[in-house]
């Protein structure tokens, strides 16, 4: 029952503490646990960095505003996930909005891979390009960059991965994280940097009197791609998704209009749950399984009956993503369960055919399974070479754990916490060999002992819509500014069943018991409780009325027939210590 096998809490509070039920103290508990202040989350305007202070950005924007005005064709070439397809889309809404020559491409993973190659800028050659901008890539695509400057093409890179080494050649590399950039916010999403570029861009090519509507209007696009990039939810990207998701509550973009529906999302509040696990999966499908064409179309199109259609194909797309990644999983867990796991530091695991659109995900779902970093590689292309997608745990930095392979590999790139990568197939083993040797140097038994962090210990008092509201001042949630845990204790079961095709775990908790005092039920601060523990109804046969449990949950209200309530959402279970 119990995931977790460490239940660490950052704050021990007095034994009389929120008796009173008040929920301002908790609040600055949350803060004080992320090391935030209550300026690091305000929504001052003031957060906002002037884009002009990135290198570059003075190159990039005069040269755009050249072509803009001499005619001169512009070819954006982006990224087939969220963040790129976002990003590419801002730029594409600025560019037609003025009136510029300007196309976009967007790479196909199985064919052309990650980034723009010697070939996608001969493609921007051929389609008449004299200027490239790049969004959501570029950083490294060295080769491609000397491509595009032969043959007499502009190359305006925008990006926001680690630049490793040097810098290509290109006209301008905007790129916040580049060493020498003085930005004073390096934690903006690729469409964070397209919508910093246009910022910049409408000083010259928007009235002034309709710039600001116009740049509020993109913040949908904004907020859709930094949290499905889980950009750190801090400075500006909080401020900017913050305002971007009632900008997507109220879209007038048919595609998120249609998107919302087909996902089952277009009649409540948006929120990061909301674009993380319904609408930016549907968008990254296309690109996974299909074309990242369709995701671009359906944000740009303004007819309602295309967007609809578009808003179809990409929710089937996937359903389609899930039936493969599960296929991989559990392939992928069978090669696991043959390793020796006390001494596995990283898992590393091939398919003959798993999609390359689903490699990622398996990857994640082992390193979340199996609490430890985890690769999965596909022979899928069947040109001699493995592809493979791999995610971080236990604190090891994969994309410097794949830098060090790079001699077995023709493509590698990625960050901390994940990475990608493209190989001869006759050097698998020896990838696979240099990397359970590299964990295991750097990764402990100490590291895989996973810990679940959380906030405070809940008093029955606070177990209430008043502390929901209050703590909403704190969202957007996402890296930097997690949404809050907390532990409730001593809960007792009145019922538990499974639910959504037997997929989930719903209960009742009676709350009242977790404290020293006794605690009088009303509507908005009930004893009585329901909880949902999402992916784990298989428990609902092993809980019985009566049972005494500790719940890690976050706290949320849960709308039902008309009737607003609060609902606790588990993370993990354990029973009940001390009863």
């Amino acid at each position: 029952m119990q995931k977790y096998p460490v239940w660490t809490l950052k704050h021990e509070r007095d034994s009389d503490s929120g008796a009173d039920g008040s929920v301002e103290p908790l609040v600055d508990v949350v803060l004080a646990n992320r090391g935030l202040t209550a300026e690091d989350i305000e929504d001052s305007p003031k957060v906002l960095q002037d884009p002009f202070t990135m290198k570059d950005m003075d190159l990039l924007s005069e040269r755009i505003v050249k072509a803009v005005r001499s005619g001169e064709r512009i070819v954006v070439f982006g990224d087939y996930d969220v963040d790129g397809v976002t990003s590419t889309a801002v730029f594409m809404d600025l560019l037609v909005r003025v009136g510029a020559d300007a196309v976009s491409i967007l790479p196909d993973r199985y064919r052309d891979g990650y980034g723009m190659k010697p070939a996608g800028a001969q493609q921007a050659v051929d389609m008449g390009a004299r200027v490239i901008v790049t969004a959501d890539n570029g950083i490294s695509s060295f080769k491609a960059v000397e491509a595009a400057n032969a043959a007499g093409i502009d190359v305006l890179v925008t990006d926001h991965h680690e630049p490793h080494g040097r810098l290509p050649d290109a006209f301008a590399v905007v790129n916040p994280n580049r060493p020498d950039c003085g930005y004073g916010f390096k934690g903006l999403a690729a469409v964070g940097v397209a919508f910093k570029a246009v910022q910049a861009l409408s000083a010259s090519l928007i009235d002034a009197s309709e710039r600001r509507a116009y740049l509020n209007s993109l913040l949908d696009l904004v907020a859709l791609g930094t949290v499905a990039d889980i950009a750190p939810m801090l400075g500006e990207n909080r401020l900017l998704t913050r305002r971007g998701m009632q900008i997507l509550d109220r879209t007038q973009r048919p595609g998120l209009q249609a998107l919302k529906a087909v996902a089952g999302t277009d009649t409540r509040p948006v929120d990061t749950t909301t674009i993380g696990f319904h609408l930016g999966p549907r968008i990254n499908s296309a690109g996974r399984l299909a074309s990242a064409d369709l995701a671009l179309d359906l944000l740009r199109t303004g007819e309602a009956g295309e967007a609809a259609r578009l808003a179809e194909r990409l929710n089937a797309l996937n359903r389609q993503r899930r039936e493969f990644e599960l296929e991989g999983v559990e392939q992928a867990g069978e090669q696991v369960e043959t390793m020796a796991l006390d001494r596995q530091r990283i898992l590393v695991t091939r398919g003959e055919s798993w999609h390359l659109g689903v490699v990622g995900l398996i990857a994640g779902r082992l390193a979340e399974r199996y609490s430890r970093p985890a690769i999965a590689c596909s022979e899928v292309r069947g040109d001699g070479s493995f592809t493979g997608s791999a995610r971080s745990g236990a604190g090891y930095n994969m994309a410097e754990a794949i830098f060090r392979c790079a001699d077995l590999l023709t493509e590698y790139g990625g960050h901390a916490d994940a990475g990608g990568f493209t190989g001869p197939l006759g050097n698998f083993d020896a990838f696979k060999t240099r990397m359970e040797a590299d964990a295991a140097e750097r990764i402990s038994v100490e590291d895989l002992r996973t810990r679940l962090e959380l906030d405070a210990a809940l008093r029955p008092g606070e177990i209430s819509l008043e502390t929901v509201s209050a703590l909403s001042a704190l969202a957007p949630f996402g890296s930097g500014n997690e949404a809050p845990l907390f532990m409730v204790q001593n809960c007792t079961v009145e019922r538990a069943n499974a639910v959504g095709k037997g997929a989930h775990l719903k209960m009742n908790l009676d709350t009242g018991t977790s404290g020293d005092q006794a605690v009088r039920s009303t509507r908005s601060n009930p004893r009585i409780c329901d909880a949902v523990w999402w992916g784990q109804g298989e428990l609902a046969g092993r809980l019985h009325r009566g049972d005494r449990v500790d719940v890690a949950c976050s706290l949320e209200a849960n709308t039902w027939n008309g009737r607003t309530q609060v609902q606790l959402v588990l993370e993990d279970m354990r029973p009940a210590q001390g009863q």
